[in-house]
């Protein structure tokens, strides 16, 4: 599929300041003062910058029925009550070494190659060299530098979580490789020389700092992932020689097809994640049109047809559909186009039954019931939920849904079917140390939609069933961050919704 920026309609005009939001995402006047009231209430600048982020930004949202609802008001301001009690939020306990044996961490980077064989975000290391690294890094005189260590401690944590055996302290190993990545990202990022291995320790990163409520951090590694990608010609596979720079158009710089078309894979994704970013967190553009000329790829990439890869080749092709379609309604929002007429809601009808045709042709909930592996239920699920949130989000920015203070039931529905599959991809032991970044992305937006619509009952409909899946998210966020102390503010926000939920079905005296 040939796709140049400037079909995608994406605005390329963006403000570049961090915290702009969308317009069509700023519907009660009085809510940007109420967030704020709450939040000064945390004498804590980074659990109040936490949860800024992190949280509130999914308001925007659903806040006409939140913020304007007293229960909720009241539970959200019970929660920076307890916020401003924990003792020292962001300060985690310093993590005693888990004991990584040799034998343990090659099984973990075996895990992680047998898992994945795919010719995109190819690991640009040996994965001789990879084994080799515990012997490295007991050797004094052996110089490894950050990149290095970045990618390892990456490859052995996803192994790590790919294992289905049971490890005594296995959330302990998860907390020690992620803080030991942590602790070389400034290192990394005074030492980036735009090479492929500094390309796949940003991919990296960006997930791992999701995974750690850090979206500021993540966002800021994905703009140095951009200007890495730049660099390297992600942005330019399909130019034109001649409009090439004179490095990447020179005779000994003849790329193969397949080294083309990995390329052109990790673009999209890229593309995927900045489009992500706009709309989860309010974040202006760092791609924006008139700067890329990348196609779409073979999803092969190699031109060979792996049954292996075929979740992750669906995968590709429906999630970028979803792009994008997310994408042109990013550029709507953004566009200037009065959104109180009937020609905007018709222009939000039509991406809405884009998003769903992308959901029925690729029978997107059938084919997460034919997984086999880990790896290839987390791409099925990957698509479900953003086209669940899409649906939410756009549906949401109808001037009939705005003005209203009821949630339509197909609204509520969709939130339920989200927090619904999450609770089935998260019932393993195998988990329960990680999930936090899906929280972010994808369920905080139905948890306070069902949560809303809970509250918003009264009491006079059976809501039982949708107290018991609150209460669900609210045990495993509390879960998640036992042994995550930086991470509490957000488990305190999540508890104080439960709580406010479950007295709904409390008999009133």
């Amino acid at each position: 599929m040939s796709v140049l920026s400037s079909d995608a309609d994406v605005n390329g005009t963006q403000s570049t300041t961090s915290g702009v939001l969308h317009s069509s995402q700023s519907q009660t006047p009085k809510s940007p003062a109420m967030v704020n009231s709450m939040l000064n209430g945390i004498k804590d600048a980074q659990a109040k910058s936490l949860l800024s982020s992190n949280v509130f930004c999914h308001l925007r949202n659903v806040e006409s029925r939140l913020l304007e609802n007293e229960t909720c008001v009241k539970a959200m301001e019970a929660a920076m009550v307890e916020v401003g009690r924990l003792e020292d939020p962001l300060e985690s306990d310093v993590l005693d070494f888990p004991g990584i044996s040799k034998d343990m961490a090659m099984r973990w980077i075996d895990m992680y190659y047998g898992a994945y064989q795919f010719e995109g975000f190819r690991v640009p290391l040996e994965k001789s060299f990879l084994m080799s690294m515990p012997d490295l890094l007991e050797m004094p005189h052996v110089h490894l530098g950050s990149t290095l260590k970045i990618i390892y401690y990456n490859i052995l944590l996803q192994g790590l979580l790919q294992d289905p055996e049971s490890h005594d302290g296995k959330g302990k190993v998860v907390q020690y490789l992620y803080h030991r990545s942590m602790m070389l990202v400034d290192d990394w990022i005074g030492q980036i020389e735009n090479t492929p291995q500094d390309m796949f320790a940003a991919f990296v990163m960006i997930s791992l700092t999701l995974e750690g409520c850090n979206s500021e951090m993540s966002w800021k590694i994905l703009g140095y992932a951009c200007t890495i990608a730049r660099a390297l010609g992600y942005f330019s596979v399909d130019e034109h020689p001649e409009e090439q720079s004179s490095w990447l158009a020179s005779p000994g710089n003849c790329e193969s097809e397949v080294d083309k078309n990995r390329k052109r894979f990790e673009f999209w994704h890229l593309l995927r994640m900045d489009c992500l970013f706009r709309l989860s967190f309010g974040k202006p553009a760092l791609i924006p049109s008139g700067t890329w000329t990348v196609n779409f790829p073979d999803p092969t990439i190699t031109g060979i047809d792996d049954a292996s890869t075929r979740f992750i080749q669906i995968h590709f092709l429906a999630s970028m559909r979803l792009t994008l379609v997310l994408m042109r309604y990013l550029d709507l929002v953004d566009g200037g186009m009065a959104q109180d007429t009937d020609m905007y809601d018709k222009a939000l009808d039509g991406l809405i039954t884009e998003v769903q045709s992308i959901m029925s042709d690729w029978s997107a909930e059938e084919l997460l019931s034919t997984t086999t592996n880990h790896v290839d239920t987390w791409f099925c699920v990957d698509i479900l939920f953003t086209s669940y949130k899409m649906l939410i989000v756009i549906s949401q920015s109808k001037k009939c849904n705005r003005d209203s203070h009821f949630l339509p039931r197909h609204t509520v529905d969709i939130a339920r079917k989200s927090l619904k599959t999450f609770q089935t991809l998260m019932h393993r032991d195998l988990h329960s140390f990680w999930g936090i970044s899906l929280v972010l992305l994808h369920q905080f937006i139905p948890f306070f939609i069902l949560c809303a619509d809970i509250i918003g009952s009264h009491g006079c409909r059976e809501v039982q069933d949708d107290i018991v899946l609150v209460a669900w998210l609210k045990d495993f966020v509390e879960k998640a961050t036992e042994e995550r102390v930086p991470l509490r503010p957000i488990a305190a926000i999540v508890k104080a919704m439960a709580i406010a939920c479950q007295q709904v079905a409390l008999p009133t005296s």
